[in-house]
């Protein structure tokens, strides 16, 4: 998955992306890096034909009807419980198989029964992230699954996006986190400026910036434009 010489602009007038080139890989979790407002949530949007997708700059991506996308905020009726939402979700989507309670895993069937509404926020990213890595689809993609979550919920997201990945299926999600991306499991893509800055591994970014820490790392990209 390539997309090539993208240029888009806002209807503000402002650039967003200049000639932008990104190459995803098949076989490792694809995490878009940089800083608030540089458009990683506008570029999903295209990836995943929210906004319309032009062939001539997005090379080798699934139509929609082969991609899950989970956004950061996802409306929903608070008042159906938790075992209802995840069958609502996989239902309006596609899922052809059967969900049972004995199905769910540990994290979740201690909540089944409890209303969505009810649940924290992490809680209720869990249930979305959970229902959907259950799709089967060609793509996947996640717009900072591990916002506001504690560190061991933040653990398990990363454990199922990590093997939806394993189960042979492209992903692509944005992040602000690096305590759970920090293996060579991932491929790091870090956009600032319009173009995507540096492409690579976790210990190519820290060798490139000589850094010891991922955070340090970061930083280091950031203040470089």
């Amino acid at each position: 998955m390539k997309i090539k010489d993208f240029t888009y602009r806002l209807s503000s007038g402002r650039s967003l992306f200049q000639s932008l080139n990104a190459d995803f890989l098949d076989d490792k979790v694809n995490v878009l890096l940089g800083p608030n407002g540089v458009g990683k949530t506008t570029l999903l949007d295209f990836i995943s034909t929210v906004n319309k997708r032009e062939p001539t700059y997005f090379h080798g991506f699934p139509n929609f009807a082969r991609i899950a996308y989970q956004p950061q905020s996802v409306p929903f009726i608070y008042e159906a419980t938790v075992f209802q939402t995840m069958k609502m979700v996989m239902g309006v989507s596609g899922f052809k198989g059967r969900l049972r309670h004995t199905d769910l895993p540990a994290e979740l069937k201690t909540i089944a029964d409890i209303k969505y509404g009810e649940l924290s926020g992490g809680q209720r990213r869990l249930v979305m992230i959970d229902a959907i890595s259950r799709l089967d689809r060609e793509l996947y993609l996640f717009d900072e699954p591990e916002s506001g979550l504690d560190p061991k919920t933040a653990k398990q997201v990363m454990q199922k996006i990590q093997g939806i990945n394993q189960r042979g299926k492209k992903v692509i999600m944005t992040s602000h986190q690096f305590q759970n991306i920090n293996n060579d499991d991932y491929h790091l893509l870090f956009l600032k400026a319009g173009q995507i800055q540096f492409s690579g591994s976790p210990s190519e970014f820290l060798k490139k910036e000589s850094a010891t820490s991922l955070v340090d790392a970061y930083i280091k990209q950031d203040q470089l434009l």
